[in-house]
């Protein structure tokens, strides 16, 4: 189970502005520590898992480390205060056509009643551009590898979320189970690889407290 030693984030929360952040897991590598700062915020952050959304500073550093060894790869970020953000370990350790990285972007946390927020993340770094379609009607069009779609609101409902290369037929439907999610946000992302090796493709949904749908 993870803990999440987050005491001197929410402290320094108090202390100055913050921005709302949550973080995704989904490189194809082994488990990982995260810190903020130098200081331990996520042990044990294993691949497609979502931590609940944080209150971070507006100025800090991310550290990358193999859970209970020493950091291997820091990343600065600079937030707007109020901000709310989503950031994605992708790509792969060693790899140099889609190597390890944080991709970061803006977002929105929750939605007006009877919808839900969606903000869809392209991370199989082997698939090729796709459109995202939601009942047979295009959602999202031409997302290539390393994108966020961007924030938008549908009906809450359920959906059969297809998935195609862009301006084709679809090639993998997902059922999306979002009624009684009204008021609420996902980011959706795309994870593993298409050809079909381990782990093999999938889309997955981390909501604000951090649980991650198949």
């Amino acid at each position: 189970m993870k803990k999440y030693n987050i005491i001197m984030i929410v402290m320094m929360s108090f202390l100055f502005s913050s921005a709302s952040v949550q973080i995704i897991h989904n490189s194809a590598s082994p488990t990982v520590d995260i810190y903020i700062d130098d200081a331990l915020a996520v042990a044990g952050f294993e691949y497609r898992t979502a931590t609940a959304v944080l209150d971070l500073p507006l100025e800090f550093i991310v550290g990358i480390a193999p859970a209970g060894d020493d950091i291997i790869a820091e990343f600065p970020f600079s937030l707007e205060d109020g901000g709310e953000y989503v950031v994605v370990a992708t790509g792969l350790l060693g790899n140099d056509i889609t190597p390890f990285g944080l991709a970061a972007a803006g977002t929105t946390f929750g939605a007006d009643e009877g919808l839900v927020g969606l903000n869809v993340y392209h991370g199989s770094t082997d698939a090729p551009g796709v459109d995202i379609l939601a009942d047979g009607n295009v959602l999202v069009p031409d997302l290539m590898y390393g994108e966020f779609s961007g924030y938008v609101a549908v009906a809450e409902m359920d959906y059969t979320i297809g998935i195609a290369p862009t301006g084709g037929n679809v090639i993998a439907e997902f059922v999306a189970p979002l009624t009684g999610l009204g008021g609420n946000s996902a980011i959706v992302f795309a994870s593993g690889f298409l050809s079909g090796d381990d782990p093999a493709f999938g889309l997955f949904a981390a909501l604000e407290d951090g649980t991650v749908l198949t």
